[in-house]
């Protein structure tokens, strides 16, 4: 899939560009950086798939998101070297290309467009952020679910989501109780169909308005 990292770039410009990542394979369940740890290194995911999260007092874990083939991860400590603020975990085998800050320095001197494709990833992620802050504190937990479905859809993991219901409930921000009767609601009202360790997303259209509270 293609990357937006490398929106804008001609097919050889593209090229160019992948020839300053380094490629890393990580099988199922290894850890690729861990929170607080100390990294320079922006990640693209070109095969499998990547689950962020961030793991608060007393050992609970609250997942981010995922990402899959084309998507990013890491980008803020590429530019700032700070700590990661969450850990990345490779959620089946994988393969990741690497890209260290000296080598985006040098790749931003060649491709200009690099630097400004990443920054609209950046904005993009922090509208997407404070929607969700809005969400997580003004709406009721069935539009939060609806949300949270919402994401997983748009990160590539549907329409048949399999996901277990306290992965839903960390990125929901309810209880697992709430989010089982959440998705009686939403299956209810034709927005999902619901089978053992899998949410099959129906209507998109009406998961959004649920997560808006149109409906």
């Amino acid at each position: 899939m293609p990357s937006p990292l490398f929106h804008g770039l001609t097919p050889e410009e593209v090229e160019l560009a992948r020839s300053y990542f380094l490629r890393r394979a990580y099988p199922k369940g290894k850890a690729v950086f861990h929170q607080g740890d100390l990294g320079q290194t922006l990640y693209l995911v070109e095969a499998g798939q990547v689950r962020l999260f961030r793991t608060h007092l007393g050992g609970q874990e609250k997942t981010l998101g995922y990402i899959g083939p084309g998507g990013i991860f890491g980008e803020m400590s590429l530019l700032d070297g700070s700590e990661r603020s969450a850990s990345a975990v490779a959620e089946e085998d994988s393969l990741l290309l690497a890209l260290h800050q000296e080598a985006y320095l040098a790749l931003i001197r060649r491709l200009p467009l690099i630097a400004h494709n990443l920054a609209r990833l950046l904005a993009h992620r922090l509208r997407e952020a404070d929607l969700e802050l809005d969400l997580m504190a003004f709406e009721e937990a069935k539009s939060r679910v609806a949300y949270a479905l919402l994401k997983l859809l748009r990160q590539g993991m549907g329409p048949k989501i399999r996901a277990r219901q306290q992965e839903l409930a960390a990125l929901a921000g309810a209880s697992r109780e709430t989010v089982t009767r959440a998705l009686q609601e939403l299956k209810a009202q034709g927005a999902v169909r619901l089978a053992p360790g899998e949410v099959e997303v129906l209507s998109p259209a009406l998961l959004e308005e649920v997560a808006f509270g149109l409906v």
